[in-house]
């Protein structure tokens, strides 16, 4: 590995196709860990997931780490092959030259991301694939994440689990109009339809949300065969938990929430990327000379 860690896979090595998938790294100022596993059901893994996280002294750096979670649709191979572009896409484009401030770089990102697997859509036996794609960077005091479709993003805080991304589905739509409650949405039989992915168009519309952080947060990244299956308080308490003797570290928080996952049934794929920030100092980003570090 070089200094700076570009990680679509295992840290000990990248793995063939989309199989199993871990990485972890332990910085001055958050741990991150991630896992991808196919699963009890499906036979192959359509999910792909990655990270870039600067191992330099954090004052040397000219951008920020960067987390992905991609989620294919396609069917094998197409979705394998969609996830998996989308995130090397957008680890490529985060770790190009003159690195933007962290919105515009994951506005950047997220476009590269979408015409990677558009183009690579235009072979025959991927015509139609897309994913769903779900990124954070940590950026002075705030984690900054860019997302289409419906994989998810979630903050746990103090006990409480609360999702920073909105479902791209026509379900999430229903629920935002009022027109299905809650418990209806999470009982809805078309929650997998998507009205808003990664490669189907040229071009993509982008939501970026932003959260200040506090030491001891916990941002949570997972595909729906995650959060389709496990309850945000089981989020909140297992990624809550790092630390303590019973989730130690984050590496071990991963292994929990997507076991939980497995073992509740999830019908699809599971992946998951946990990040602790672990101080209430700045993480160094792009841009951070000019106004990175101010909050809002």
């Amino acid at each position: 590995m070089t200094d700076d860690e570009l990680l679509p896979g295992s840290e000990a090595e990248q793995l063939s196709g989309n199989g199993s998938l871990r990485g972890h790294g332990l910085l001055s100022k958050f741990g991150w860990a991630l896992r991808s596993e196919p699963g009890d059901v499906r036979p192959h893994n359509e999910d792909f997931a990655g990270a870039y996280a600067p191992t330099t002294p954090d004052d040397a750096w000219d951008r920020g780490p960067l987390f992905v979670v991609c989620d294919g649709l396609g069917g094998h191979a197409a979705g394998e092959v969609a996830s998996r572009a989308a995130v090397e896409a957008a680890l490529g484009i985060w770790t190009a030259p003159d690195p933007r401030p962290p919105p515009q770089a994951l506005r950047a990102a997220t476009r590269a991301a979408n015409a990677a697997v558009f183009d690579a859509a235009l072979e025959r036996r991927q015509r139609g694939m897309a994913t769903t794609f779900t990124a954070l960077t940590l950026a002075g005091c705030q984690g900054v994440v860019a997302h289409v479709g419906d994989s998810r993003c979630y903050l746990v805080r103090r006990g409480s689990c609360t999702q920073m991304t909105a479902d791209h589905s026509r379900v999430g739509e229903m629920l935002r109009m009022g027109l299905l409650s809650p418990e209806q949405a999470a009982r809805h039989p078309g929650r997998s339809q998507l009205m808003r992915v990664v490669g189907i168009e040229p071009t993509v519309q982008v939501d970026i949300a932003k959260a200040d952080t506090e030491a001891g947060d916990v941002f949570v990244l997972c595909s729906d065969g995650l959060w389709d299956i496990v309850a945000n308080h089981e989020i909140a308490e297992r990624a809550g938990a790092v630390g303590t003797p019973s989730v130690p570290t984050v590496v071990e928080a991963a292994e929990q929430l997507v076991d939980l996952a497995i073992k509740a049934g999830s019908p699809d794929n599971v992946t998951v990327i946990v990040v602790k920030v672990t101080t209430g100092g700045a993480v160094p980003a792009a841009g951070a000379r000019r106004s990175i570090f101010r909050r809002g």
